[in-house]
């Protein structure tokens, strides 16, 4: 006797379909699995029989070969404990009434408790994603996983709360004669219009400052952070006009910044409050970073709709900060897709590790092959560094003298990676505050929520721009950060002053080609924010002097 239905595996961020073929046949009691199972997928053996059984069913005493298709791909993981269980209660004649047709419409995918619950499994919301690219009609998930999978469009999905909630799914013809969710013992309707979460979580936070969202944080997102809106908000910065003004272009095209500046200046201070003046993430990026973030843990709490901010130690291993391991998993670099990735103390970092974000900074991807295999995890984030501008930290300083001699200054500069600089847009100066700075206490300067107006109203402008057939890219763009050669091209036609600039900008200042076009998309950002429709002269000698206003040496 034979049966098969359809699950999934995941291979980076993106599923692929599996196969579960179940066969039965007479001799001694056996129960094997084949096709490159690891060691958690050979335990489902234990998991599934006891599931069974505590169900009320019966365990079939034949010889059992479950085969786990294509068997040239590892599988790993619990994901196979329902499909295997449901197969084999099919295969052994144990589920009546069965409707084939639903078989072979849907997909399933959970880990089986001991007594039958369906336990939620990582990485669902690439699956259903898979699923509705394959065409079928529905998607048997556990319960706790319904947040992530029901956003997703022409797919129904089943959430089921054990393993005999499922088989009277299956073993009826009416629960499933449209879409439905099935909770438990209830079955309810469910259309786009009435469970878009992620509506709903942006409504609940609308008015309100996002705090900064770390991976360690995930499994309790969307949250309101209170607590972040009082202590990370830009009214607390004294003086720093410059820097402040900076960080918000940053913030509007998704620029990469490097802050340079003694220690106490408040660089970190200006890093960790860029989240508060950044737009909410959209409901693609959302479903971006919730993927990535459902295969680090089981997350299952819904979409992230807060930007991730990370900031790791300068001790991280490379492997955990480009991703990496015998089953690759995403790295900071990527936990930060769609957000911040800061490294504070910047030249404290090993080269090794700078010089290997020269690739994911470029092409805003990593790719890490295992095994003829290649995961694919994405990582377009806002790149943010700060450092001092020599080993004592107070070179250039007008209060404290430098201790460093112009070769120890030489070598500090020297061992930070030029080519990894060069991809940094923005290079910002961050002094010492005045005396009289400090006592700014009853001086109100702009709140987060202030400067958060312009840098979404910025991201509209870019986003209806990018919508249109009038600039064509290479691949999909959502801020100017992103833009391809032929925007840049487009822009700078746009102003014949820029044109005849570059030359001797160029000459001057010894740019490299990235510099150049790393000058045109920040004066493209400083011009929406002017709400100007092409790239004015003021914009672009802003951009500059963001550029090379300061010395290496």
């Amino acid at each position: 006797m034979f049966f098969k239905l359809d699950s999934f595996a995941l291979t980076g961020i993106e599923a692929i379909n599996i196969s579960v073929e179940v066969h039965l046949s007479n001799g001694l009691p056996s129960f094997t699995i084949v096709g490159l199972p690891d060691k958690a997928v050979n335990e489902s053996r234990q998991r599934v029989r006891a599931a069974i059984l505590n169900s009320g069913y019966v365990f079939p005493m034949k010889r059992i070969i479950i085969n786990l298709a294509p068997a040239d791909i590892k599988k790993e993981g619990v994901l196979y404990d329902l499909p295997i269980a449901v197969a084999l209660l099919i295969v052994s004649g144990q589920v009546k009434n069965l409707d084939g047709e639903i078989i072979r419409q849907s997909g399933f995918i959970g880990e089986l408790s001991l007594d039958g619950k369906i336990n939620p499994v990582r990485g669902i919301i690439s699956m259903a994603e898979k699923s509705a690219e394959l065409k079928k009609t529905y998607f048997f998930i556990p319960e706790d996983n319904i947040g992530q999978a029901i956003v997703i469009n022409n797919i129904g999905i089943v959430s089921c709360r054990n393993l005999a909630s499922v088989v009277d799914i299956v073993s009826s013809n009416d629960l499933l004669s449209k879409e439905t969710i099935f909770s438990g013992q209830t079955a309810y309707s469910v259309t786009p219009e009435s469970t878009d979460l992620f509506k709903q979580a942006k409504n609940k936070n609308e008015g309100k400052n996002n705090g900064s969202l770390s991976h360690g944080d995930a499994a309790a997102a969307p949250v309101d952070n209170e607590a972040s809106e009082i202590e990370n908000d830009f009214s607390d910065i004294k003086g720093q006009l410059k820097a402040r003004r900076a960080m918000e272009i940053a913030a509007a095209g998704m620029h990469n910044v490097m802050l340079i500046g003694p220690p106490g200046s408040g660089k970190t201070m200006l890093a960790k409050r860029i989240l508060s003046i950044m737009a909410d993430l959209s409901k693609e990026e959302s479903i971006e970073v919730t993927k990535i973030y459902s295969l680090y843990k089981k997350y299952s709490s819904g979409l992230i709709i807060k930007r991730p901010f990370v900031n790791p130690h300068n001790t991280i291993t490379q492997a955990c900060l480009i991703g990496g391991g015998n089953i690759p998993r995403p790295g900071e670099i990527s936990l930060a897709h769609r957000g911040i990735l800061f490294l504070d103390e910047f030249s404290q970092y090993p080269k090794s590790h700078v010089e290997s974000l020269r690739l994911p900074l470029e092409n805003k991807e990593v790719i890490i092959s295992r095994n003829n295999l290649f995961y694919k995890f994405p990582c377009s984030f806002m790149f943010i560094v700060a450092l001092n501008p020599c080993s004592c930290g107070y070179h250039g300083d007008e209060k404290k003298k430098c201790r460093c001699t112009d070769n120890e200054i030489r070598r500090y500069w020297k061992s930070i990676s030029g080519p990894t600089i060069d991809r940094i847009d923005m290079r910002i100066n961050v002094p010492r505050l005045q005396e009289d700075e400090f006592a700014e206490i009853a001086i109100k300067t702009e709140s987060s929520c202030q400067i958060k107006k312009r840098v979404v109203a910025c991201h509209e402008i870019q986003k209806n721009r990018f919508k249109t057939a009038d600039y064509p890219t290479e691949r999909a763009v959502r801020y100017n950060s992103e833009a391809g050669i032929k925007l840049i091209n487009q822009w700078m036609l746009e102003n014949g002053e820029i044109v005849r600039l570059i030359p001797k900008i160029v000459s001057k200042y010894n740019l490299s080609a990235r510099a150049v076009s790393s000058l045109i998309k920040v004066s493209r950002t400083i011009s929406d924010m002017e709400n100007s429709k092409n790239i004015s002269t003021a914009s672009f000698l802003e951009a500059l002097n963001y550029r090379v206003n300061f010395e290496y040496e």
